[in-house]
């Protein structure tokens, strides 16, 4: 798609917070995003390397790595993002924020390189997009959903040196990304999977998450609405959601 009538059919708002500018479309779900990132700090990550290499998979308009960015200037980054409307206002944060080191790839996540469907809102004007994916998922129906084709990657493509960090909120893909990667676990130190659960995708499933994690030497804490829980007390509602958070033992 063109991205210049991309934005030509977008009706891009602006706000800056502390110095940050964001470009968004869906003002609600921006400021939704921005509290779970910048406020609530759910990807708090702490380390000693001044310019980690972080993998950004679903990288959505770019908040989260406007936030690594203000704490880590020097990191090393590679985002991904696969809905077009959604890479465009990622490539104006970025830019308007005059980021560098930051690599954008425009392409989903998944186990096959080449073209898959990715399920999408219809909604032109102030879509939610935070739920968009290359599955169906609670949010696909027929009325409100459309299907578009876009560009798949497999991240072990990109994990051949030490990665100080993965982002990994996919929207129901996680499991199928994790395997697709488990051989160059060794070289990841610490994971952010935000975990989307569904009763109807059996493509997903918390515990065999859990078991990757395990036979790659990870330790990892669960919250789920905003608790800190162990597996037995995870509410296995449809959808559900969890923040894993992990990293290797040493």
């Amino acid at each position: 798609m063109n991205p210049s009538a991309i934005l030509i059919r977008m009706n891009i708002k602006t706000a800056q917070r502390d110095g940050v500018h964001f470009s968004f479309v869906n003002e609600e779900e921006f400021e939704a995003i921005y509290k779970d990132i910048f406020v609530i700090k759910e990807y708090d990550f702490k380390t000693t390397n001044r310019s980690p290499f972080i993998l950004d998979c679903g990288s959505h308009i770019g908040v989260s790595i406007l936030y690594f960015k203000r704490f880590y200037p020097d990191s090393q980054i590679i985002g991904f993002e696969p809905n077009p409307r959604n890479f465009k206002l990622l490539q104006i944060n970025i830019q308007k924020n005059n980021l560098r080191d930051v690599q954008l790839v425009s392409a989903a996540l998944s186990d096959k390189e080449g073209e898959i469907d990715f399920y999408v809102s219809k909604d032109t004007n102030a879509p939610w997009t935070w739920g968009d994916s290359g599955v169906i998922n609670k949010w696909y129906n027929k009325k409100n959903s459309k299907i578009i084709k876009v560009q798949s990657v497999k991240l072990s493509q990109y994990i051949n040196n030490p990665v100080d960090l993965i982002k990994l909120d996919i929207e129901g893909m996680e499991e199928i990304v994790l395997n697709e990667i488990e051989p160059k676990l060794k070289h990841v130190k610490e994971i952010y999977v935000e975990f989307h659960g569904s009763l109807t995708n059996e493509l997903n499933d918390s515990k065999r998450i859990f078991n990757v994690l395990k036979r790659n030497k990870f330790a990892y804490s669960i919250t789920q609405e905003a608790k800190n829980i162990n597996e037995e007390e995870i509410r296995k509602t449809d959808p559900y959601w969890l923040i894993i958070h992990a990293g290797k033992k040493f």
